[in-house]
């Protein structure tokens, strides 16, 4: 295949360019996640694309697909970014819940004419320049998200993630918080409630600090959700693992820090955006085109 690589930011991620307008979905996966585990995200360029086009890319790089049960579906894989018109902070796609994608997409079907930035920020360069004492703060303990979340939401996200498995539910009525809690096996950091009106309440401990999944080398990243959204849900509360809460000053500094290694992406027509989700975060500048089209996917490596 005829393409480019460039670096993206004088820190890291790297944009792969087409120079013939080739079809998206010749790039390998054993190519497109040896790239990403090297540079943290990868911006694709000039391809051939299409909602088809990047779904089946998202497929057949990835183990198993995830949905967020509170987007506008396109198709089985694919789902509109809605949340709204103002700033989004830096997160890791659904790194404040147990079901914490590896890898967060991104397919932009219309690109802003002005403003309107998807952000990233990789959390290897913000562990590196966090100071001393910093660092040994989030080191010494874990932080733990806890919020509550509708029934209509968990059920249609574990009945969506169950789907090809033999333990999937047969409809949306019939699904139950033993569903749910089967795709939190192995998370030693989740534990879910069910509330008498059918809500849940979950709280879930995680390092802020952590190895990349896809690079397990890259052991310090500061990759979590301290400062993401809550669109769609409750916002969480957020405090150290003893309960404790979180110094202001602390965050202050990871804040600033954070900033200082944020850039845009930069978006032109039909650019496709993978992330490592265990490593870089990404958040938003508010939206000054609302013809922007941005799309989002999120899957697992295995």
């Amino acid at each position: 295949m005829n393409i480019r690589e460039t670096a993206h930011t004088r820190v890291g991620g790297l944009i792969v360019t087409s120079l013939n307008e080739g079809d998206v979905n010749l790039l390998s996966k054993t190519y497109l996640l040896t790239q990403l585990a090297e540079h943290g995200y990868l911006v694709l360029r000039g391809f051939q694309h299409s909602i088809d086009q990047f779904s089946q890319l998202v497929r057949h790089t990835s183990g198993r697909i995830s949905l967020d049960p509170a987007r506008s579906f396109s198709g089985d894989t694919a789902q509109k970014v809605d949340a709204g018109y103002d700033k989004v902070g830096l997160h890791c796609e659904n790194g404040n819940s147990p079901f914490w994608p590896d890898l967060c997409w991104f397919y932009c079907q219309q690109a802003p004419a002005q403003g309107s930035q998807t952000t990233v920020c990789d959390g290897k360069q913000v562990y590196q320049h966090l100071s001393p004492a910093a660092r040994a703060a989030f080191s010494a303990q874990e932080i733990v998200y806890s919020r509550r979340v509708e029934e209509q939401k968990w059920k249609t996200y574990a009945f969506h993630a169950l789907a090809a498995q033999e333990n999937a539910p047969a409809s949306l009525e019939e699904t139950t918080l033993d569903h749910l809690l089967s795709l939190t096996a192995g998370c030693a950091g989740a534990r879910i409630t069910l509330n008498d009106d059918g809500a849940i309440r979950y709280a879930f401990q995680t390092p802020a600090i952590r190895a990349s999944r896809l690079n397990p080398a890259e052991r310090h990243n500061f990759a979590n959700s301290l400062f993401g959204p809550s669109n769609h849900y409750e916002k969480p509360v957020i405090t150290f693992a003893n309960g404790d809460d979180i110094p202001a000053d602390l965050l202050a500094e990871a804040d600033a820090v954070c900033d200082r290694f944020t850039f845009d992406i930069g978006w032109q027509h039909g650019d496709i955006v993978l992330i490592d989700n265990t490593r870089v975060m990404h958040g938003r500048r508010r939206i000054e085109d609302k013809a922007r089209t941005i799309f989002n996917a999120l899957s697992y490596l295995a």
